[in-house]
């Protein structure tokens, strides 16, 4: 039996999702925070794990074909560009399941950004987005382009053609994320002669001045999204807005909420109503901001990329009693992720790998008829098979006889596991999945 084994590295590190979806988000591979040393081996460690996962390399990618090209620096702090040289056995790109193809070696190359940890971007050929599973636009988009089409799109939106003031319009803020085709988001001001959205055609209206801003993303010379004070899909003429960008602020406050829920030790203590702010980022420094809050004993430091859709690093220390250092990660979803600690949180009764492991025996013992007859090995042989210089993430080999398991889990409070089981031999069986903390097992295909 031939199963494809996926790298499940992104479901792994944001922990305990219910559903999940390989590579439609920034991919995370370690964890890291202000001042942590992240190391240009450990970008290219990543990066080649990643690949290996991808949609195109899984597909049909030739292992003995991987070659690191080239590893540079980005501007980012912490940031490698890492390229990579593969070869297919067929031509195309991505899962190619059910498609008729030509057996012809064809070589790629996909370039990978690592960022403090995280994947941000994966593009093969200049013409595949790995972590999108889409075709890209030819072409790029200047900024001054961009802005234009943004402009543009808003004098012809139907809010503004129906009642908006020309005179009103005015870029407040521009950011320019790091992403292939470059993504542009532009918050503009401007003004209405009447209140609502849309065309407003028929409806008894107050004639009011009613100031708007509005979010508009442009890539590749289409406009992404436009979203009118966080309440009204103007590409889409809908209420129905996905929710809004999840500030810093709220970040942190998630922070403190998720402490003071899991560790008793602290459940006297109050997170502040007013906080001191403080800008830590360095004069000068593009593409990453750094906050600080404090109040009340607590210090709250807020790392984040600039980007559409930051995961925010967040560091927290209580200098009361008792004290208190806790370090973790904040998403665009408000989970929060846990990754280190200087106190002990309520007992849990967390799995071990070697209780993945054995769960995932028993399932595949039990689900699969070519293993009838086949009993779960008594002893183990343990290896650490975790790459030198990669942080945040482990993976244990377990080994007997024929049969070898590799259990891989990010290094935090209550990981998932990915397993990878294999049994040499005639016939041979191949095996991948997950064990969650609750004891559930799955296959991945």
């Amino acid at each position: 039996m031939n199963r494809k084994i996926s790298t499940l590295i992104a479901l792994m590190i944001v922990g305990a999702l219910p559903a999940f979806s390989l590579y439609t988000s920034a991919v995370s591979l370690s964890a890291w925070s202000p001042g942590q040393e992240f190391t240009e081996d450990g970008a290219v460690s990543m990066a080649k794990i990643y690949l290996k996962g991808m949609p195109t390399y899984a597909f049909d990618g030739m292992a003995d074909t991987i070659e690191v090209v080239k590893v540079e620096p980005l501007r980012m702090p912490n940031t490698w560009e890492v390229t990579i040289a593969f070869t297919s056995m067929h031509g195309g790109y991505g899962d190619r399941t059910g498609q008729m193809l030509a057996q012809v070696l064809t070589p790629h190359i996909t370039r990978i950004v690592v960022s403090e940890g995280r994947i941000i971007r994966a593009v093969t050929d200049e013409a595949f987005d790995e972590m999108e599973e889409r075709m890209l636009p030819i072409g790029d988009t200047t900024a001054e382009e961009a802005e234009s089409i943004a402009l543009s799109f808003l004098r012809n939106s139907p809010t503004f053609k129906f009642d908006g003031i020309e005179a009103s319009i005015s870029v407040s803020e521009v950011f320019v994320m790091e992403s292939y085709p470059v993504q542009y988001a532009f918050i503009v001001a401007f003004e209405c002669s009447h209140s609502g959205y849309g065309d407003r055609a028929g409806q008894v209206l107050a004639q009011v001045i009613t100031p708007h801003e509005i979010r508009i993303v442009v890539s590749a010379g289409e406009v992404l999204s436009a979203v009118i004070d966080g309440e009204w899909d103007e590409l889409n003429q809908s209420e129905d807005v996905r929710s809004e960008f999840l500030p810093p602020e709220m970040a942190r406050d998630l922070a403190l909420r998720y402490i003071l829920e899991n560790y008793p030790q602290l459940v006297e203590l109050a997170a502040p109503e007013d906080w001191e702010f403080t800008d830590l980022t360095p004069e000068g420094l593009m593409g990453a901001s750094t906050y600080r809050y404090t109040g009340l004993g607590w210090s709250v430091t807020v790392h984040f990329m600039v980007v559409l859709e930051p995961v925010y690093t967040v560091s927290v220390e209580y200098s009361g009693d008792p004290e208190f250092t806790w370090g973790g990660e904040v998403d665009q979803s408000s989970m929060v992720t846990e990754t280190s600690t200087s106190l002990a949180p309520a007992p849990t009764g967390i799995m071990s790998p070697e209780e993945a492991r054995d769960l995932a025996v028993e399932y595949i013992l039990a689900n699969y008829p070519e293993m009838e007859g086949l009993k779960a090995p008594a002893a183990w042989e343990t290896k650490n098979l975790t790459p030198e210089g990669l942080l945040g993430h482990s993976t244990l080999q377990y080994k007997s006889g024929d049969w070898t398991v590799e259990v891989g889990y990010p290094v935090v409070w209550k990981p998932i596991y990915q397993v990878e089981l294999t049994i040499d031999g005639e016939p041979g069986f191949t095996w991948a999945g997950m064990v969650a903390q609750d004891g559930t097992v799955s296959t991945v295909e």
